[in-house]
């Protein structure tokens, strides 16, 4: 009996230790989830290289923090590069294997990936100078693999199976690749295609203007000038798209001004700097928004009746602008933009002939604006 009494208090002793032990904390993957991990190998030259060794073990946080099983293989400094990650990822059963080898200048080191899933091999020479070195060779070596495996991560499995080709991607890795397979499918231009304001542009063609008190319409020339941002962002923290521009228009000419007391001649002109950005949707039709400030010169001339003789003035004003319009792309470096303005001008200019009022601008005077844009 007492055999038993104690048998009982063992077995209930031992009950919530097992229970604490098949637990895991909500985040802690399991041995099972651990077990089913993608591979990835890592192979090490077998020289003592402070900076190719800490960017190996930076290579290694980065795939380890994206859930992969990362195995560290020593290779002999000698030897095809090529076949010794093939070997290797064949041997561990990996889907892919990287290895970092300096150049013979010492000056960089070349990043070599090989996947199993596209049978590829992809190598990238990078700077090995500076204390962040070891850091953008593992970023770099990351975003290299994710390049080699888009292409098959954007085809479904089962279509690859049906195919003939090699390895489906496994699930983690296609896990993995979800950001990048998004931001390839988002709205973005064709490969090597610019954008629609990339680079240095001279644009031509007409302006009109028509004011809401009286003024207009006019119409005359337009030229602007403008650089802007490629479509794969290269600009620094520029966003792409966004483009500066210079725009000249006038002199611009309309119907005389006619009051009881005679007629009255108008002419402007006006310069802005703008701020333009062009959303490129990878189609033809780009929408283009701006905002810029500048100045408008209005010139008037007045023929009045006898007795009152002939008369000429000029307002140089202030002025703000917003715009927008779109742009067609013709070609790759022309383009057809047309776009209109809203402009603000202080002090606004206002027309009289006799005392006679006949008009005002700039409160505000509409500008549409109508011109080809070839890239240089």
């Amino acid at each position: 009996m007492r055999s038993l009494t104690l048998l009982l208090w063992f077995l209930l002793a031992s009950a919530p230790a097992a229970a604490r032990a098949d637990a895991a904390p909500p985040g802690a993957p399991s041995q099972k989830a651990e077990a089913a991990a993608s591979r990835v190998v890592i192979v090490e030259a077998g020289v003592d290289d402070a900076l190719v060794l800490e960017a190996a073990t930076r290579l290694r946080a980065e795939l380890g923090a994206a859930g992969f099983e990362v195995v560290r293989v020593v290779r002999a400094p000698e030897g095809d590069p090529r076949a010794g990650l093939e070997r290797a990822a064949k041997e561990a059963g990996a889907f892919a294997a990287a290895t970092i080898v300096r150049s013979r200048t010492g000056a960089t080191a070349d990043l070599w990936i090989v996947d199993r899933v596209t049978q590829k091999t992809v190598v990238r020479a990078v700077e090995a100078a500076g204390a962040s070195a070891p850091s953008v060779m593992a970023v770099r070596a990351v975003e290299l693999l994710q390049a080699s495996l888009l292409e098959a991560s954007l085809q479904e499995p089962p279509r690859r199976a049906a195919e003939g080709g090699s390895a489906a991607v496994p699930d983690d890795v296609q896990r993995w690749m979800a950001p990048v397979r998004r931001r390839a499918a988002g709205m973005t231009p064709p490969p090597g295609q610019a954008g629609v304001l990339a680079g240095v542009g001279v644009e031509a063609g007409f302006a009109a203007l028509l004011s809401v008190d009286g003024i207009g319409p006019a119409l005359g020339p337009a030229l602007r000038l403008s650089y802007g941002v490629g479509a794969d962002g290269h600009g620094g923290a520029l966003p792409a798209g966004l483009a500066a521009r210079l725009t000249f228009a006038g002199p611009t000419l309309g119907p005389t001004l006619e009051g009881e007391l005679g007629t009255v001649s108008v002419r402007q002109e006006m310069a802005f700097l703008e701020a333009v950005w062009a959303l490129d949707t990878g189609g033809a039709l780009s929408p283009v928004l701006s905002a810029g400030v500048g100045g408008i010169h209005l010139f008037v001339s007045g023929d009045p009746l006898p007795p009152l003789r002939s008369a000429t003035g000029d307002v140089w004003s202030v002025a703000a602008a917003l715009g927008g319009g779109a742009g067609l792309r013709l070609t790759d470096r022309a383009t057809l933009l047309v776009d209109v303005h809203a402009i603000f001008a202080e002090p606004r200019a206002v027309v009289t002939l006799g005392g006679e009022r006949l008009g005002t601008a700039g409160r505000p005077t509409f500008a549409g604006f109508l011109g080809l844009l070839v890239r240089l």
